[in-house]
Formats: structure tokens, C-alpha cells, sequence
């Protein structure tokens, strides 16, 4: 059963206490009017004077007076009777998406990379949402909240699309922090708490599975997505801008494997499932379609606020009744028709209540006022959501209330919407109350900041230009209030964190201009080293050049050795035949093995092997170098250098 409440009762304690004093006024003010008619006539000509007053009506003008003013407080006191239901845009679903940026996520076992498909598959996943907050987290060895908790999906996307590899310094793959980390992300109790983990699961540090049970506890549901394959693929070297992949101490290639067993223990102890991702991010869509698009409608509708009726038009419209009444009610006796005089009378009094009425209607009578107010109860209890839909609501009757904007941006900095806070705030500097104006550009200055912070390690040139706005920001601030105590701390704090980021710029800088110079000089050293002949290779061409030395001077000895032969052979075959001596027995032999030697040499041309003389000269090359080797070489007979 509805009750009648008030929303905001104080108001009817101060209607009392005026009402009361407005009834001693007029007392006092009836005793004054007796007493001053006492000095102006006697009195025996005191009674025939007011004998036209009607003391009853004017008691009865003084109770519509009284009634009528309380009635006024009463409105303000908004009565609320009856409920009704208001529609918000939400599931009641925070999902924290952390993303493994190991270096074996570089891994291209999955097109195009890994790292890349996963982030391609978060993108499709938050297309489908409608309503659900949602932040990223990388991680390796460590990580940290890159996007928090937000409905601007747009801001989520770039803030992915800025994820690499070298994110995290800390290498490694520890999903127990991750878990410890996410916890202190997803703390509203209000909401479903979901962790979607995606990463290969390779190199896991810490006991992941008791971090896991301790945060089912808390009631978070964690979802994992292997990215990967089971059969593994090498890892390629990052950053380097050359060809290769990652080696382990003995010089062996790694081999990143997808390790699916412990992702689903983690999954299982927190009522949550496993999945592959899959070459198009199907392991998401699967997470979708089972456990996230199938939460109960019912408990949906639980989450909806049920908000009281504002009843405020009742006692105010009574109120202007009671003081209309009152102005026409005359007090003379005969005045049962409303004269001329007393028409000019209540108009006379009219004008001295007039402002009382437009105080009422500008302070708590209109609908603007009764969402104003709503919203704020709901800012008060933490549920901002709900006041941003109502201050949006209010904004559509009335879009240039610079107060409304200004409430809007505050529930937006508190959802994280920085972009949708900053765009409110510009529009309440356009109000000419200069105390909301100097809140106006306080404000405006923290989620400048906050913006600034959110794209600081993927392009921090634009943090830089959002922090240099917030200092300006806290700069008006302080030109409209000096003592503003919050706003030069907060401007000095940027100022510290903008002069951090300027350094940290130029020591990347300047490490990139290394690097490059370091790339430029190996380059050219490999180059030189392309152009230059190796030891080896002066070591054959000064062999082949002694080699051909040799065999110049055995082929200039031949034909002198020849012609010898032929000068003192040229009697001998004038002469008798002789008996042949052993001695030339012994040249006959030596002629045919010379003989049978060059057909052998000329087979393994044709072969394309090493003939003996070549053999010798390499044996001679080696002993000038190395001196005389322990080596007998194989072959059909072990007699030295016969091949």
C-alpha cells in the first residue's frame, strides 16, 4: 500500500516555524492598528468608527494567509504518493577485458598474429553489448587498468587499438596479479562482476587457481579465451626489424603452445567456461551466447529504480487558491459583493506576495525540479547511472540550464565518461553565476586530466596536449577564485605529472634515435661484411694462386724435358736395338702406372672429383700451413700419396 511521504520533510519544519511567526506578526500588527486608533478618537467613538470591520473575516483572511503560506512550504516538502518505474539503459553487467601482451602473443599461428586476432575479437564482442560497462586491462608480468570501467565504447576502442606488445615492460604471463588487480576494479556489489581473460597461458606465475577461488568468493566470474594453438608456433623476435624468432639459452627455438588445461581450471572454480578464440573470435561470441545474453530477465528488472510520484502540485495549487481567496475576501461587513475598492485593495496586497509565489514555483514547482532533485538522490547514494539518465531527462526540456549541464558533468566523471564530462562542462561556463563558473573550469580540469591519463603509454604527445588544457582549465579556476586551495594543488600536481611525461618523451626519443643508430651501423656493418672477402676465402683464392704458380712452372719444365729427350734420342733410334735393361723396365712401368694415373685423374673430371695432382697441391698447401699431417688417405692401395 502507498503512503503519502515527503521527500525533503525539513521544508515543512520551516513552513511551521514561518507560519508561526507570520500569525505573531499579524497579532502584533492588530494590537498596533487598536492601540494607534485609541490615541486618534475616544473611546465611546472607537466602536462607532469600526462598526463596518468584520472581526471574523478578518480572522478568516488571517487563517487563508497562514494556511497558504504553509501549503507553499508543503510543496517545497515534495509529497510524494504513489510509484512508478524508470527506464535504464543497463544490465547491471561490469566486464574488465584483460589482455595478455606477452611476447608469445607475437606468435602467428593464428592469423595475423595473435595478439592482433584477439584484439579484432573484442572489438566484435563489445559491438553486441547494450548497455554494460566495460574497461581493459594489459597485463604480462604485470598489469594495469589502461581504460576503467566506461559506457563510451568508442573511448574503450582506442585505448585497445594502442596495445602492443612492449606495453608492459615486465615480461612474463601472471594471471594470479591479474585476478588481485581486477578485483579492486569490479567492487560494485550492485553489478555483475565478469573477467574475460584472454592469452595463451604460457610462462603462468603464482597460483592462479587459489587467486581465482578467493575472488569467486568476492563474486566475480571469470571467462578465459585461449589464443593459440595446441601444436605451438615460434616465437618472432620483437622489435627488432629483422627476420628470426626467439631462442632459450641453449640456442634452441621456442615454441609457444596454447595451454588450454590450466585456463579452464580457472574458468571452472569461478563458475565460468573456457574457450578458444578461434581464427574469427568465436570463443568470445560462444561466452556471449551462453553465460552473458542469457541473465534472467527478472533479475534485469530488479535492477530497474522504482521512483516515487511527485504529488507537489496538489498543496500548491491549493496554496494559490487559499492567497487568491484571501486577497479578494474584504473585510467590511457590507462587502458581501466584490467592490471596486476592495478589488483595488486585494491588489494592493497582491503586490506584496507576488514575489513569495514566483519563490515557490522557481525553488520546487516544476517537473525540471522534481528530476533535478531525483537525480541528485540518486548521486548521493552512489547510483550515477541512474542520475545521468535523469539530468538527461531534465536537459530535454530544458537544455540551456548551465546548472543542469554542470550536474551532468559531474555524474559523468564519476561513470568515466571524460569526453561526455568535458562537452557538459563547456556548457556551464556559459552561465553568468561566477561561482558555477569557477566549478565549472575546476572540474573541467580533473577529467581533462583523467582523459589525458587514459591514452598516456599509447600516444602520450595527446596526454601532453590534454594536461596543458587542464592546467589552463585550472588557471580559470583560479582567476576567478585565488583561494582556491584544491584547484592550485591540483594545477601544480599536473604541472609535475606534464614536466614527468615531457622527460620520459625525450628519453624515448632519444632511445629510438640509439636504436635506429645502432640498426644503421649493424646494417652497414653487414654490408662490409657482404663485400669483404672472408679468411676462407683469401685462403683458397692464395691456394688456387700457388697452385696455378706450380702448375706453371711443372708445364714450362715439360716441354724442356721433352725436347731433351728428343735431342738425345734422336742417335738412338739410328742405333741396334738393345736388349732391354732393368732400368728400363723400370721406365716402362713407371710410363704405364703414369699412364693408368691420368685415366683415373680423367674419370673423376668426369665425375666431378679431385684429381691426384689437385690433391697434392692441397696436401703441400696444408703443410706450409700447419706442417706435416698425421693423415694416410683412403684407397685401393696404403701406399703413400697414391689415390
Amino acid at each position: 500500500m502507498d503512503l503519502l511521504q515527503f521527500a525533503q520533510p525539513y521544508w515543512l519544519l520551516a513552513g511551521l516555524i514561518l507560519s508561526g511567526a507570520t500569525l505573531l506578526l499579524l497579532h502584533m500588527l492588530q494590537q498596533k492598528r487598536q492601540a494607534t486608533l485609541e490615541k486618534f478618537a475616544g473611546a465611546q467613538l472607537l466602536g462607532r468608527l469600526t462598526r463596518h470591520v468584520s472581526t471574523t473575516r478578518r480572522r478568516l483572511k488571517n487563517i487563508l494567509l497562514i494556511l497558504g503560506i504553509f501549503l507553499l512550504f508543503a510543496a517545497l516538502a515534495r509529497p510524494q504518493y504513489g510509484s512508478t518505474w524508470i527506464e535504464v539503459k543497463r544490465k547491471g553487467i561490469d566486464i574488465l577485458f584483460a589482455l595478455d601482451t606477452s611476447n608469445s602473443m607475437l606468435a602467428e599461428d593464428t592469423k595475423p598474429n595473435r595478439l592482433q586476432r584477439a584484439r579484432l575479437g573484442i572489438m566484435d564482442f563489445v559491438a553486441k553489448l547494450e548497455g554494460d560497462r566495460i574497461g581493459l586491462m594489459p597485463f604480462a608480468g604485470t598489469g594495469y587498468l589502461m581504460c576503467p570501467l566506461t559506457l563510451d565504447y568508442d573511448a574503450f576502442n582506442n585505448s585497445l587499438g594502442t596495445i602492443t606488445t612492449d606495453i608492459i615492460p615486465l615480461g612474463g604471463t601472471n594471471i594470479s596479479k591479474v585476478i588481485e588487480e581486477a578485483e579492486s576494479v569490479l567492487k560494485n556489489d550492485a553489478n555483475h562482476k565478469v573477467l574475460i581473460l584472454l592469452t595463451d597461458g604460457e610462462n603462468l606465475e603464482g597460483d592462479a587457481i587459489q587467486t581465482a577461488k578467493a575472488a569467486k568468493e568476492k563474486g566475480m566470474t571469470i571467462y578465459t579465451v585461449g589464443v593459440g594453438t595446441a601444436s605451438g608456433e615460434l616465437i618472432p623476435l620483437p622489435g627488432t626489424g629483422k627476420a628470426g624468432f626467439v631462442k632459450d639459452e641453449t640456442g634452441k627455438y621456442v615454441t609457444s603452445k596454447l595451454d588450454e588445461k590450466s585456463l579452464t581450471e580457472i574458468a571452472e572454480v569461478t563458475g565460468g567456461i573456457y574457450a578458444p578464440l578461434g581464427n574469427s573470435g568465436e570463443g568470445l561470441q560462444t561466452i556471449y551466447q551462453q553465460k552473458l545474453q542469457l541473465i534472467p530477465k527478472e533479475e534485469l528488472m530488479e535492477r530497474r529504480q522504482k521512483v516515487p510520484i511527485e504529488r507537489f502540485s496538489w498543496p500548491l495549487a491549493a496554496a494559490i487558491f487559499l492567497l487568491f481567496l484571501e486577497y479578494l475576501l474584504p473585510e467590511r461587513k457590507s462587502g458581501l459583493k466584490l467592490s471596486l475598492s476592495g478589488i483595488a485593495s486585494a491588489g494592493r496586497r497582491i503586490k506584496k506576495l507576488v514575489p513569495m509565489v514566483f519563490l515557490a514555483l522557481a525553488l520546487g514547482s516544476t517537473p525540471q525540479r522534481a528530476l533535478a532533485s531525483a537525480a541528485e538522490d540518486a548521486y548521493n547514494s552512489g547510483d550515477y547511472l541512474k542520475a545521468a539518465e535523469l539530468y538527461n531527462r531534465a536537459l530535454k526540456e530544458h537544455p540551456d540550464d548551465p546548472q543542469l549541464h554542470y550536474n551532468l558533468g559531474t555524474t559523468a566523471y564519476k561513470n568515466n565518461l571524460h569526453d561526455e564530462a568535458i562537452a557538459a562542462f563547456n556548457e556551464a561556463l556559459k552561465s553568468d553565476d561566477l561561482s558555477l563558473q569557477e566549478k565549472a573550469y575546476y572540474n573541467r580540469g580533473n577529467a581533462l586530466f583523467q582523459k589525458g591519463a587514459e591514452s598516456q603509454q599509447g600516444n602520450p604527445q595527446l596526454t601532453k596536449e590534454k594536461w596543458q588544457e587542464a592546467l589552463d582549465s585550472f588557471d580559470g579556476a583560479l582567476h576567478l577564485d585565488p583561494e582556491d586551495a584544491l584547484a592550485r594543488e591540483n594545477r601544480a600536481y599536473v604541472a609535475k605529472k606534464l614536466e614527468e611525461l615531457d622527460k620520459q618523451m625525450q628519453q624515448n626519443q632519444q632511445q629510438n634515435n640509439e636504436k635506429q643508430d645502432q640498426q644503421q651501423k649493424q646494417n652497414e656493418d653487414d654490408n662490409g661484411q657482404d663485400n669483404k672477402p672472408s679468411d676462407d676465402q683469401q685462403q683458397k683464392q692464395q691456394q688456387s694462386s700457388d697452385d696455378q704458380q706450380q702448375q706453371e712452372q711443372k708445364d714450362n719444365a715439360q716441354p724442356k724435358d721433352q725436347q731433351a729427350d728428343q735431342e738425345s734420342g734422336g742417335d738412338k733410334d739410328k742405333e741396334q736395338p738393345q736388349p732391354a735393361t732393368s732400368q728400363d723396365k723400370e721406365q716402362d712401368a713407371t710410363a704405364a702406372d703414369q699412364d693408368a694415373e691420368q685415366n683415373r685423374d680423367n674419370k673423376r673430371r668426369e665425375l666431378g672429383q679431385m684429381t691426384r695432382e689437385e690433391a697434392e697441391n692441397l696436401l703441400n698447401a696444408l703443410k706450409n700451413e700447419e706442417g706435416e699431417l698425421n693423415f694416410v688417405p683412403r684407397g685401393e692401395r696404403s701406399v703413400e700419396r697414391d689415390w
